[in-house]
């Protein structure tokens, strides 16, 4: 019989790891590890060495974009499926750049779960079909940004803070606080390091 795949789970929500857990372990994966933030989630991936990553795209301790490639380094080969509620095509982008061989909704069907993080575990990508298709007939990547949110967001990627960034374009800091308020809630960006993997992913970004 071969070896079950050994799986971490991060979600800061407690219920939805356990019913994820619920729905693997019968289908021949074994969980070793849970965590609720992307601290607690590298502690744990350098510790367990995983096969498979299955991962919440934004935790109460913020976005995870920029983390995936920490934890790809904690445990080489192991593959990151995302595993959110979040269907925006710049976050499926950002997330697949970032390293993550899968995303899906976390309202799918528990056979495509399974699919998915067996495709991940066989070194292949999954994303979600409805997904698949936005990214395939939705804009290109960077242009789902407005001219003043992607101005607002090559500034703040390369160190500017808001008060910087409203002198340079000449708008009021409350403008560059309100873009920044957009691109946190569309987007999953918060912290610097986020707008840096996004802007980069998209060519912008000097740092």
């Amino acid at each position: 019989m071969s070896e079950p795949v050994r799986v971490v789970l991060v979600d800061d929500h407690l219920t939805v790891r356990a019913g994820t857990r619920a729905l693997l372990e019968p289908a021949g994966f074994a969980v070793v590890g849970e965590a609720a933030t992307a601290r607690e989630a590298v502690g744990v991936v350098t510790e367990r060495r995983p096969d498979l990553l299955v991962l919440d795209m934004v935790l109460d301790s913020g976005p995870v974009l920029s983390v995936i490639p920490e934890l790809l380094s904690a445990a080489p080969g192991m593959g990151i499926l995302v595993h959110s509620m979040h269907e925006d095509p710049a976050l499926v982008r950002g997330a697949l750049a970032a390293g993550a061989s899968g995303y899906l909704l976390k309202n799918t069907s528990v056979p495509e779960l399974v699919l998915a993080a067996r495709n991940v575990v066989a070194g292949g990508k999954y994303v979600q079909p409805r997904l698949g298709a936005g990214l395939a007939g939705g804009p290109e990547p960077g242009t789902e940004l407005t001219p003043r949110e992607r101005q607002v967001l090559d500034l703040l990627a390369n160190g500017h803070t808001n008060r910087e960034v409203a002198a340079r374009l000449t708008v009021s800091v409350r403008t560059v606080e309100s873009t920044r308020a957009a691109l946190r809630n569309r987007l999953g960006l918060v912290t610097r390091a986020d707008l840096v993997a996004y802007a980069q992913h998209h060519g912008s970004a000097r740092v």
